[in-house]
This record gives structure tokens, sequence and C-alpha cells, in this order.
């Protein structure tokens, strides 16, 4: 009976709020407790990479209900990762928050952070939800941003991109960070507009799989603000409260015609096996995709995240810091649109753990 009862305690829902060096994470922080439902208890972890936590100590008398656990000297996401470990379980045991948020550093690259919380035992009472990035436009025409690695995949990896010091940007500095941030391939569940770190509270339950939803159209057509309360779900809806897997959109539009599928981020794949689907694209008439126009993809594999590419008739790959799901997308330009049969069966052959899939071995 104990065992039953502790199964439906609810996960503590986690956000990350990532961005570089001086673009407003604390204060948006601030803001977010500032607006917590009242009578919720949260917690918040703040890496600092100086060893002097002045972050900690600025969120500790911003709200009431809150604990703040400091991991200053380093960067969590890596060189202490350890320790991180070990401040989230005895944040859990001294006392179960309602909804933990997660500040690293400005230099830090928080990929290793998703990774660990989708660690099995971790994953068990801490679910992860979006994680949100903040970028001030003035940075995107700044090359020592721009080159910097870890401000990429900072951005790469977030569900949610926030615009933030706007009231201080220019014209051309807003366009350009809007540009960036529409240009990301996977594609941004929401890209918000702000000033001194005013989010609004639902971004931190954001729709994390909007395709899920028969309203969502893909490719330029009407899209369901992830931002926006779900839907009431009816007794037969099992499709929206359990998706099958690979999710599969489908989208022509004069002779252009396209087909992306969704696995869920515990699905892996062997990195060789797609290596040779990308390459196998090169040829002709492959798969029955004559006019191939465009290829592109991010899965979670035994080695990485990497994002495959193919284009002008030529495979690229990269590792990526991507982490919400593993996706891939085919472009077609023909009259008709293809049968995109045998590249899926293609595809499904490359996963490792089909099981997570609910496809027997």
């Amino acid at each position: 009976m104990m065992a039953a009862n502790a199964a439906a305690v609810p996960r503590v829902p986690v956000n990350l709020v990532t961005g570089f060096l001086g673009v407003g994470k604390t204060t948006a922080l601030t803001h977010l407790l500032a607006s917590k439902p009242a009578g919720e208890y949260w917690a918040v972890v703040v890496n600092e990479f100086g060893e002097v936590g002045i972050d900690g100590a600025s969120l500790s008398v911003a709200a009431d209900s809150l604990q703040v656990a400091e991991v200053p000297g380093g960067c969590i996401c890596c060189t202490t990762s350890p320790q991180l470990r070990v401040t989230l379980t005895r944040l859990l045991r001294a006392r179960r928050p309602d909804r933990l948020l997660i500040e690293p550093s400005g230099l830090g690259h928080p990929a290793g952070i998703v990774d660990l919380l989708r660690d099995p035992m971790l994953a068990k009472v801490l679910e992860l939800r979006g994680v949100i990035a903040l970028l001030d436009p003035a940075h995107v025409a700044d090359s020592r941003y721009t080159t910097h690695e870890t401000w990429r995949d900072q951005l790469q990896l977030a569900d949610v991109i926030a615009l933030n010091k706007c009231d201080r940007a220019d014209v051309a500095q807003l366009e350009a960070a809007r540009t960036l941030a529409a240009g990301l391939y996977p594609p941004k569940l929401a890209v918000l507009e702000t000033s001194q770190g005013r989010l609004p509270q639902d971004v931190l339950d954001v729709d994390l799989l909007p395709e899920r939803w028969p309203e969502t159209v893909s490719h330029g057509g009407h899209v369901r603000n992830p931002l926006a309360p779900a839907r009431k779900r009816g007794a037969d809806d099992t499709a929206a409260t359990e998706p099958s897997w690979p999710l599969r959109k489908q989208q022509s539009s004069l002779d252009s015609h396209s087909c992306g599928w969704i696995f869920p981020a515990e699905c892996q794949f062997f990195s060789a096996r797609l290596a040779e689907l990308f390459e196998q694209l090169g040829k002709d008439d492959a798969f029955g995709l004559a006019g191939l126009s465009r290829a592109k993809g991010v899965f979670h594999t035994e080695r990485d995240w990497y994002r495959f590419d193919w284009v002008d008739g030529y495979p690229g790959v990269q590792v990526s810091a991507y982490r919400r799901d593993s996706r891939c997308e085919l472009i077609v330009s023909a009259t008709k649109a293809p049968d995109w049969e045998a590249f899926e069966r293609a595809l499904l052959a490359a996963v490792m753990n089909p099981e997570v899939l609910g496809i027997a071995r």
C-alpha cells in the first residue's frame, strides 16, 4: 500500500533558466518567484562561476516560501555535476518543493544538466519542463557572443527564447534577434520579447509537444499557442493523452511536400545507421523520394546528440545541444506527394530501443 501511494505522488516540475553572462537571468527569476502561486513552496538552485555567491543572496530575500541552494565555484554543467546531484538530493529530502528552478552559470553548457535530470533515478521524482534561454538582442551582432560555442548551444538547447532588455535594443537589433530565433532548428516553441526579465508565469509550463494536438498544423498554418492552457480532453481523445510514436506530420503546398517524424527523448538511434541513411539520400530516387531537396534531423544516439543534414546532394553531421526530442524532416519538390513509408521503415530500423516506441524487437 505504501509503495502504491509513493508511486502516486506527482513528480516535481523542473525548469532551467539559462543565458549568457549579464543577460538578466537572476532578475527574471526574481519576477517569476514574485508571481508564484500563493501557498506553493519553491526551490531554486543557483550556480555562479565565482566562489562568492551573489545571485543566491539576492534571490533568498526575493520571496517567501522559498529555499535557495548555491553551487559556487565552477559550472554544474560539467566540473561540479556530482555536486548538483548531491544538492538536488538534499533539497528533495529536506522538503519536497512544488517546483524547482535551476539557474546555471552564464558560462555553462546546460545540456549536461538536462542529461542528469533524465537519469532514471532522478527522473522518478523530477519532471523536466521547459528550458528558457534569455537573449540580449544587442549580443546578436557582437562576434564575442556569436562565435562563442556556449552562447550558441544555450540557444539551441532552449525550448523557449526570451529576448530580454528589449527596451534598450534598437530596431535593427530586435529584428536581427527575431531572425536568429526564427531560423533555429528545431524550431522554438515560443519566442518572447520582454524587458527587465518580466517573463509570464505560463512560460514554465510550455507545451513541450504541441505536435500531438490535432489542431496543430506545421509549416506556416495555425499553431496552437504553446503558452495557452491545454485544451480539455475527452474520454475518447487518447491520441492527445498518449501519442503513438513516432509522431508523423505531413504538409503539401503547390509542388512542395514535407514529412516529419518526432520521437521521444529516451529513444536512441545507432549513429552509424543514421550516417548510412543520410548518405543513401544522395542516390537517385533513394527510398522513392525523387525530387528530394532537403533533409535534416536531430537525434539522440548511443554516442551523443547529433544533427544530420542533407542538402545539395551532400550529407553532414555535427554535435547538437538540442535535447527535447529526436526528429527528422524531409522536403520533396514534385507534382505529387511521395510515399514516405520506405524512408520511415529505414528510420525505424536505426532505432536502438524500439520498445520505447511500443515496437517489439
